[in-house]
């Protein structure tokens, strides 16, 4: 069991930084050539990829299992870049806050990040899409024994160009909500639009 909660506390990290977000209105607009929903996820999967890598240096940094701490207060400043696969990179800065118990792992995190893509390469099907842009999110994750629950937003935009030809720019603003139970089913509710489409539609958003 302990081996299964200390996984979970990873996981409620993981899920604060991958779905995260900080405030601001919507600063993106939808115009010029359209992106197929390949590429979307495409581009959606870099920056996912960025989330993970502070993911696992916030879990790095997480207090040894032979220390008594019992809750610990979290603030951690996030302030990283990754490079994407195609040149250029994804900047994050933001913090998390909250607490996680040292000893049964219940977690109570929130984190605030803007996301920076800088000339950022990625590869979808026989496409190279370029990407610039800022998109804010905001995530409140609770997890305690066997169930997780979270729920946030992101706002923002980018720009793109793709090496057949086609440019333009994609607005996002969504919300979501996610819960897990041991022995149910995971629940998940996404609203809003990304790329003048129904995020609820979008692999990217659903993971169908």
């Amino acid at each position: 069991m302990l081996r299964y909660q200390k996984s979970m506390s990873g996981m409620a990290i993981g899920l604060a930084l991958t779905l995260a977000a900080c405030g601001g209105d919507p600063v993106g607009v939808n115009s010029g050539d359209e992106l197929t929903d390949t590429e979307i996820q495409a581009i959606f999967n870099a920056f996912g990829g960025a989330f993970s890598s502070v993911g696992a240096s916030a879990h790095a940094s997480a207090p040894l299992d032979g220390m008594q701490m019992a809750e610990i207060d979290v603030d951690q400043e996030v302030n990283v870049s990754a490079p994407c696969n195609l040149g250029g990179e994804i900047s994050l800065n933001g913090s998390v806050d909250g607490t996680v118990d040292d000893e049964t792992f219940a977690s109570n995190l929130e984190m605030e990040v803007g996301v920076q893509f800088d000339a950022c390469g990625v590869a979808s099907d026989q496409n190279t899409l370029t990407v610039d842009g800022e998109i804010d999110f905001y995530s409140h994750v609770v997890l305690n024994d066997g169930s997780f629950s979270a729920d946030g937003w992101q706002r923002g935009g980018f720009e793109f160009a793709t090496n057949d030809g086609r440019s333009g720019s994609c607005a996002i603003d969504i919300e979501f909500s996610a819960s897990y139970t041991e022995g149910t089913s995971a629940q998940s509710s996404v609203t809003g639009r990304v790329c003048g489409r129904s995020a609820s539609e979008l692999e990217a958003y659903t993971g169908t």
